[in-house]
C-alpha cells in the first residue's frame, strides 16, 4: 500500500470529538449536530468527568466550554497539552463570558469560538481541524 492510499484512509476514519459543556441544551445540540455516520461525539458536563476520561482513547478534536462548575476549559486545555498523547489535538475553546484576546496565548488552542454561536459557522471551525490537523 503506498503512502496516498494510508493518507486516504487516515482522512476516511471514523473520527473522535470531545465535547466539555455545562449547558444541557448546548451540549446536546452539539452531541447531535456533530454526530453522524463519520463521527463519534463524546460529551462530558463538567471538569471532573472530562479528566476521569483523558485516560480513555485520544479524540480527534476537543471543543471545551471555559467556565464550568468545577474547573474551566483553559485549564483543561493546559492538562491537554501537558499530555504527550494529546498534544497535537485541536483544542477550540468556546465562552459567552471571555473574547478572542482574553485566552491568546494558550498552549494548544487552536480557535476561540464566541457564543452563542452559529451552528454552521462551528460546523465549518470543526470540519477544517479534524480533516486538516
Amino acid at each position: 500500500m503506498n503512502s496516498i492510499d494510508v493518507k486516504t484512509m487516515i482522512y476516511w476514519m471514523k473520527k473522535l470529538i470531545y465535547i466539555v459543556e455545562d449547558d444541557e441544551a448546548i451540549r446536546e445540540i452539539l452531541e447531535l449536530f456533530f454526530s453522524d455516520e463519520d463521527t463519534e461525539v463524546k460529551t462530558f458536563p463538567n471538569a471532573g468527568s472530562f479528566c476521569k476520561a483523558m485516560t480513555a482513547p485520544t479524540p480527534d478534536l476537543y471543543l471545551l466550554d471555559i467556565n464550568l462548575p468545577d474547573g474551566n476549559g483553559l485549564e483543561l486545555a493546559k492538562k491537554i497539552t501537558a499530555n504527550q498523547k494529546s498534544v497535537h489535538v485541536p483544542i477550540l475553546l468556546m465562552s459567552a463570558h471571555l473574547r478572542n484576546q482574553d485566552i491568546s496565548g494558550v498552549t494548544g488552542v487552536r480557535e476561540f469560538i464566541q457564543k452563542p454561536f452559529d451552528l454552521d459557522y462551528i460546523k465549518d471551525r470543526v470540519t477544517q481541524y479534524l480533516y486538516t490537523a
